[in-house]
């Protein structure tokens, strides 16, 4: 009865085998795959990734020399004790392809008659087959631009070996500031008497306003913002179509993967534009070989949401190719061009 069953299973291999026999092309899944006897080439249909750029305001907030004193210079927005704080200030959103590990296809090539070539690009996308891919024009990203961060240093504060007191080297300081802040108002009416010439003027204010901010540092203290960008990438899928990527706190700032303040989540709602479409079901694109046919995808449209807590960051409409559907095209004479972005044919021949 054993080798009854043994034959059995021998002989419905062989059929399987046999019928592939006639065929020039046979597609199987990747995890399914036996390449090491046959001849052939491995392709993948893209997947879309999100990025999230985070475009975040560090601030440090150092405490002045002097901040006890800052009656002297009538200032109350005094910063107390050393601290950092951040500020997210925006999120761009952006999406690019990569290959679906989940969507990777092994295509055995009968070498008894005439193949088509097949045009991958340098992810091992499918690109085309008979034909060649349009050249994809890579977009230079703009370059962020990052302000430059303030001294964290107090210009103008009195040496260590200085002999005054701490109120007496205050009360020098809060006596440059009233004196400063007179000396831009004979700039301003014209108490010299002497004729400048505008650039000359605008040049004296900016460095009577540089020099009489530099001293009230000293009783107010200073906070330096220096712009920082983190980056996030997301993967959804039909499975998983919502993702906790890390938090956010005004203390912390971004923390990946952690839970310190508000979450950040990014989530996907199908729209239903491939839901009439009468596709295959996954172990049918998994476990079955297709004779002279090819797996592309047609993508399907989502609604993309980025949130803080529960408050929405970015919405907007996407095209994601991992949430569309395996389709099967003719593979023989007909040649075909594809989206390397989303895995749909854009031209047939």
């Amino acid at each position: 009865m054993k080798h009854l069953k043994t034959s059995l299973l021998l002989i419905a291999a062989l059929a399987c085998f046999a019928g592939h026999l006639n065929a020039q092309y046979v597609t199987t899944h990747a995890k399914a795959a036996m390449p090491s006897n046959q001849r052939g080439i491995y392709y993948a249909l893209p997947r879309t990734v999100i990025q999230l750029d985070l475009m975040v305001d560090k601030t440090e907030l150092i405490e002045g020399p002097y901040s006890r004193y800052a009656y002297m210079v009538g200032a109350s927005d005094v910063v107390k004790g050393d601290t950092t704080e951040y500020i997210l200030k925006d999120v761009v959103m952006s999406t690019y392809a990569e290959a679906d590990p989940n969507a990777t296809f092994f295509v055995a090539i009968n070498t008894r008659s005439e193949s088509m070539p097949f045009y991958l690009n340098s992810k091992g996308i499918l690109e085309g087959v008979g034909m060649a891919g349009e050249a994809v024009k890579e977009e230079a990203s703009t370059p962020i631009q990052v302000k430059v961060s303030a001294d964290k240093t107090f210009k103008y504060q009195f040496s260590t070996t200085s002999t005054r007191s701490e109120e007496q080297q205050a009360k020098a300081a809060a006596d440059m500031i009233y004196r400063l802040r007179e000396e831009k108002i004979k700039l301003l009416t014209g108490f010299q008497e002497t004729a400048f010439t505008l650039d000359t003027y605008r040049q004296m204010e900016a460095d009577l306003n540089d020099m009489e901010t530099e001293y009230l540092s000293l009783f107010i203290g200073k906070r330096v913002v220096t712009p920082i960008v983190q980056t996030v990438y997301v993967t959804l899928t039909k499975e998983v179509p919502s993702q906790t990527v890390g938090s956010f706190s005004k203390t912390s700032g971004f923390v990946a993967n952690g839970y310190d303040g508000s979450t950040i989540t990014v989530q996907a709602i199908s729209m239903k534009t491939t839901g009439s479409i009468n596709t295959l079901s996954p172990s049918a694109v998994e476990t079955i070989s297709h004779d002279d046919k090819l797996f592309y995808r047609i993508p399907e449209t989502v609604y993309v949401k980025v949130s803080l807590g529960d408050e929405v960051l970015v919405e907007r409409r996407e095209t994601l190719a991992q949430f569309g559907v395996f389709i099967l095209a003719p593979l023989g004479k007909a040649k075909m061009q594809f989206d390397p972005n989303t895995g749909q044919i854009i031209r047939m021949e």
